[in-house]
């Protein structure tokens, strides 16, 4: 069943149940890193949120290449629309968050690519699917944008981010 083209059926629990667990171990993998380094998002030269969403999108750009899941795109971009968190940071700034502060980092995407080979997030015995891995990606992308975007300029970023995933890599 694909997710991104097919409405759920009884598989569709079970799939969201996994997007939603390794969206989850992403980002607590991610947030120890902040945290290693003592780099808050409130602190200057920290990583924020939409860093490291930024970072995300642009690792799930890399796969959605690599992988020749190109026409999937669009429908990765909608799934930033479709996840609804029921703990949303309410001091979200609404003030917009300047284009430089809005650019992947490239020790973060080294990070991110490592997290993607390791076994205890992600096994490598090919029982996750590539469609899982991506979406749980956009879940976890969207948690990090939610901290420094209120939740519909998250989804918002996220949805741009990964549409325009190839006109960035092209400029780099």
């Amino acid at each position: 069943m694909s997710l991104i083209s097919k409405p759920f059926d009884d598989s569709g629990v079970e799939m969201v149940d996994d997007i939603a667990q390794y969206g989850t171990a992403i980002s607590k993998r991610l947030e120890q890193f902040r945290s290693q380094r003592q780099l808050r998002h409130d602190t200057s030269g920290g990583y924020s949120g939409i860093v490291i969403a930024a970072s995300i999108c642009r690792a799930m750009g890399n796969i959605i290449e690599r992988s020749n899941q190109e026409p999937f795109r669009a429908g990765y971009a909608r799934a930033a629309q479709t996840f609804f968190f029921e703990h949303v940071s309410s001091a979200a700034p609404s003030n917009p968050v300047p284009d430089q502060d809005r650019r992947s980092s490239p020790e973060l995407l080294q990070v991110i690519n490592n997290l993607l080979a390791d076994e205890q997030i992600l096994p490598s015995d090919g029982s996750v699917s590539l469609q899982t891995v991506v979406m749980a990606l956009v879940w976890s992308a969207l948690t990090f944008a939610m901290e420094s975007l209120s939740p519909e300029q998250a989804r918002s970023f996220v949805q741009q981010q990964i549409l325009n995933g190839d006109r960035e890599s092209a400029h780099h």
